[in-house]
């Protein structure tokens, strides 16, 4: 990068964290979407929040506002993509996204081809726009922009299929991708054993792609399964370094559910006096 570039940089503790092989988790939001949440995060220790595009009903504008309140706060957005469309993926991006996620990648071509839509020019075509989101609204040089947040944002297709995880390698190894995601849950369906993530083909496939980023030099991380911390601890001694662990309605859940739980135990032992 060159001298002027290097007077500009963005804030994304995510990246640094995990090209770092430091283990980091991701809040996960679909339903909460209170400017409040990134702060909450930011004071438990998150470094990463993971706003999900695709299995909720957020809007651009609401994502937006959560991708600003993360960034000022120092919490990496990291955001899932609805689709591979050029229009998704460019304007998560120039609302200021750390990252951006997409989902259900089924070829080499279609990873080459979100590659250019996320990527300025010479990687990519994503097309220039300045005062971005996430440089605080500075104006940048164009051109220091474009070299700035093409290297410091990130590309993270996922791999959830079987045939993805068999181009693994050659996903991983193309110029503009920056890590990959294993969407455990699509990935154990599509092998035909949902939820069984004990079960040998599951297994072998993950450690293929883990294999896969450790030869690249690029991050691994692992979706859904934050509930068994005993799976994500083999991942992570295999070479991954981040994972989707804690989800918003399922976090409320269990709280709700524990309050009801002690109120209930209270009401039976007052009913036994």
């Amino acid at each position: 990068m060159g001298s002027l570039g290097q007077q500009y940089t963005i804030s994304n503790p995510f990246r640094t964290r995990i090209q770092n092989g430091e283990i980091t988790p991701l809040m996960s939001i679909k339903f909460v979407t209170g400017n409040e949440i990134p702060m909450m995060c930011k004071m438990a220790g998150i470094h990463g929040m993971f706003i999900d595009m695709e299995h909720s009903s957020l809007d651009m504008r609401t994502v937006s506002q959560l991708i600003l309140a993360c960034n000022y706060v120092g919490v990496s957005p990291v955001v899932r993509s609805p689709s591979k469309s050029h229009w998704h993926i460019s304007r998560i991006l120039d609302a200021g996204a750390a990252a951006v996620v997409i989902p259900h990648v089924e070829s080499v071509e279609e990873v080459k081809d979100v590659v250019r839509h996320a990527k300025f020019a010479p990687l990519g075509t994503r097309g220039c726009t300045n005062n971005q989101a996430v440089f605080n609204f500075q104006h940048v040089p164009t051109l220091v922009q474009n070299e700035v947040l093409n290297e410091q944002t990130m590309l993270i297709p996922m791999i959830e299929t079987p045939g993805a995880v068999e181009l693994a390698e050659e996903i991983i190894a193309i110029d503009g991708v920056d890590a990959v995601l294993v969407g455990s849950n699509d990935l154990c369906t599509d092998l035909g054993i949902p939820g069984k993530y004990d079960s040998p083909l599951y297994q072998d496939a993950v450690t293929k792609v883990i294999n896969a980023g450790n030869k690249a030099g690029k991050p691994v991380g692992i979706g859904g399964i934050g509930g068994r911390l005993d799976i994500l601890e083999k991942w992570f001694r295999l070479g991954a370094t981040w994972s989707l662990s804690g989800q918003d309605a399922s976090m409320l859940q269990a709280g709700m559910k524990k309050m009801s739980q002690n109120y209930a135990e209270i009401s039976e032992r007052l009913r036994k006096d």
